[in-house]
């Protein structure tokens, strides 16, 4: 009995201290090699998440991504000067109708060296795309047609709409290479646009060419308004195209029309299973309009912006500094130092027009930038929702095999039906036998059966691979050893941990049956303020108290005890909150406040109990004892009505979509807890 009594003392004071621990830093970053990362900070207290109600958060807004798009393919590549200019000039039928509001998204960005005569303008001045976050290009006819590329993969295309309609943007789309190859590194810095010209190389004679890198596509895409079948600047396109850049070899047109209301709904379910994946999130998610929906996202506001400057700068400028980011739109700056040419800027959520109007002021009035990096907390979320997810399982046929090496030359992909929609779950795993994260899957019924079907013919045939595509790209093309028969499989391509994670997550909740664009980013307010967040942790203060007291005025030594239950209890249930995490609404605050006084309910029936023992002359360790056994049915019988409660407000809660609801119910369960 005492034996069982120490281990029993030991593990309590273990959990008491691992949550005393977890309360106490308020931010935990816990990072162990082959385990998921433990990331915990909150705006609240003790570092607890608060909800939209309480703390604000971020602010979006996507609209369905409709139109015509052009996939285009030229025998030869071409700059993206050339692809923009030409472009811009196209005109169509006896109107001369120009495209409007129309987008250029390279999909193969290389660099090239060329001559270019003294007097050329160069495509990007001074700029190396293989070194900037964007390439920008501009004609010289002062339009501002762009051509833009981000290489870190997690925009959505799109994102990077020209501001007059006349630009070229590629994003790092899901349709582009893993490798970034479809656009240039990610370092955040970027390139100047005009007609300044090329950097001079040292030693140039004045009238000689010059090698300037320039940046250039094959493949690319034409984004414009919804065009009908028979318009001239649908039937007229490729036409054009072939008389400015040359030869096509690839060349095809895709309607995207208007999302129906069925369409919106399955958007609106797959991006809330994609946000709030564990129901723990309270995100405000809804249908605006016919084509828009708003993701509003509790804590994740603001933005960091890291700015290093070419040069080493002067005191004075961060001065020079707050007053670029100022006429920017930068809203709530901080700007700190970080060495002589560093700075971190603090502030209020960025948006891409702000933060290119940040990088042309702080150039002009400060100096010349070696890197502008904007990221936001928000960042994770807008990755989850922009991205398409398509995964698509296809069977390979090597036209030969090298039988050294293995590797698969001349291949055709034939279709298999076999999608991300046919996967039933989905999740993250460090890799057993190699480096980096893999995603395991599981299918439904019908995937394992076409997987199982696929895998029993090709299972040892060397010439044979199952080829696993995500949104146009391959990731790996196996050979298949053996005749799957489960349903399970993984998908590996040198994932980190994060990416592993937000590719399961999508995959699970299903792929986007429209394809959004963000429209608007900014942060939101908190709906009731910190006066209610004060009010509720006062009356949390007070109810315990007044709790507290009541027990050991009335029951003494034992109410101590009850007491320090009550303390234990208190502090567990808040590190579980932010463990887990749950965003705390002011519905979870006041359940928690009830539950202080319900989670007492069971010492009160005990110390009854063991009073009416040693009445009749029963020793206190023998009260103990037949008390807790005769106030135990009780005790069982109160919980498993509260539990009883808790999958009621559950259902509710998963139906009608109740922050008050859902609240009430988890504080309940940590209460039988």
């Amino acid at each position: 009995m005492r034996s069982r009594s120490i281990r029993l003392t030991i593990v309590i004071v273990l959990i008491l201290g691992l949550a005393l621990a977890a309360l106490g830093f308020r931010s935990i970053n816990i990072d162990l090699p082959g385990l998921p990362a433990l990331e915990r900070e909150g705006a609240g207290p003790l570092g607890l998440k608060l909800g939209l109600d309480l703390s604000g958060g971020g602010h979006l807004v996507y609209q369905a991504d409709t139109g015509t798009r052009f996939e285009v393919t030229l025998l030869e590549p071409a700059s993206l000067e050339d692809i923009g200019a030409a472009t811009e000039g196209f005109r169509f039928g006896e109107a001369g109708l120009a495209l409007e509001d129309y987008q250029i998204l390279p999909r193969d960005v290389t660099v090239e060296q060329r001559e270019v005569a003294p007097d050329a303008e160069s495509v990007a001045p001074g700029a190396d795309p293989t070194t900037a976050a964007g390439a920008a290009a501009a004609g010289d006819d002062g339009s501002g047609t762009a051509a833009t590329a981000a290489g870190d993969g997690s925009a959505a295309a799109g994102d990077a709409a020209a501001s007059d309609g006349s630009g070229a943007a590629a994003a790092g789309d899901a349709g582009a290479a893993s490798d970034g190859s479809a656009a240039a590194a990610g370092d955040g810095s970027a390139a100047g646009a005009g007609d300044d010209g090329a950097a001079e190389p040292e030693g140039a004679e004045a009238g000689e060419p010059q090698l300037v890198n320039v940046p250039v596509a094959s493949v690319f895409q034409i984004r414009t308004g919804l065009l009908a079948a028979d318009d001239p600047r649908r039937t007229g396109l490729r036409e054009a195209i072939e008389d400015s850049l040359g030869p096509v070899s690839v060349f095809q047109a895709v309607d995207i029309g208007e999302p129906t209301p069925d369409q919106m709904a399955g958007v609106l379910g797959n991006i809330t299973a994609r946000v709030n994946r564990f129901g723990t999130e309270e995100p405000i998610i809804q249908i605006f309009g016919d084509d828009r929906i708003i993701v509003q996202l509790p804590g994740a506001s603001g933005s960091t912006s890291e700015v290093v400057f070419a040069e080493a700068a002067s005191d004075i400028a961060r001065n020079g500094m707050m007053a670029a980011l100022t006429a920017s739109g930068y809203i709530d700056a901080e700007v700190e130092r970080l060495d002589g040419r560093s700075f971190r800027i603090r502030s209020a959520t960025v948006d891409a027009e702000s933060e290119s109007a940040a990088i042309e002021a702080v150039e002009a009035r400060v100096g010349a930038l070696e890197s502008f990096t904007v990221s936001s907390e928000i960042d994770e979320a807008k990755a989850l929702i922009g991205q398409t997810a398509l995964l698509e399982f296809r069977e390979r046929t090597c036209g030969s095999v090298d039988p050294v090496s293995g590797a698969c030359y001349d291949p055709t992909d034939a279709d298999l039906g076999l999608s991300g929609d046919d996967v039933e779950r989905a999740e993250a795993a460090a890799n057993q036998v190699g480096v980096g994260w893999v995603v395991n899957l599981q299918f439904d019924g019908r995937g394992a059966d076409i997987f199982s079907e696929l895998t029993r013919r090709i299972a040892g045939v060397e010439s044979k691979r199952i080829a696993v595509f995500m949104d146009g790209r391959e990731l790996i093309a196996p050979v298949a050893r053996a005749w799957i028969r489960d349903g399970r499989t993984e998908i590996s391509g040198s994932f980190t941990r994060e990416e592993a994670r937000t590719l399961a997550i999508q995959l699970e909740s299903g792929r986007l049956q429209v394809p959004l664009k963000l429209i608007q980013e900014s942060d939101v307010d908190a709906l009731l303020g910190s006066e209610s967040l004060r009010n509720s942790l006062l009356a949390g203060l007070v109810g315990l108290g007044l709790v507290l007291a009541f027990m050991v005025a009335y029951y003494r030594m034992a109410g101590v005890v009850a007491a320090c239950a009550l303390a234990f209890y208190a502090v567990i249930v808040l590190a579980a909150f932010k463990l887990i995490p749950i965003t705390l609404e002011l519905a979870h605050i006041g359940g928690f406040i009830l539950s202080v006084g319900m989670a007492v309910d069971a010492n009160i029936l005990i110390f009854e109990r063991m009073k009416e023992e040693v009445r009749i002359g029963r020793t206190l360790a023998s009260s103990m004892e037949v008390g807790f056994g005769r106030a135990w049915p009780a005790i069982r019988d109160s919980n498993i009505s509260t539990m009883i409660t808790c999958l009621v407000l559950m259902w509710f809660g998963d139906r009608l979509g109740g922050g008050l609801v859902t609240g009430w119910r988890r504080v309940c369960l940590r209460r039988w807890w």
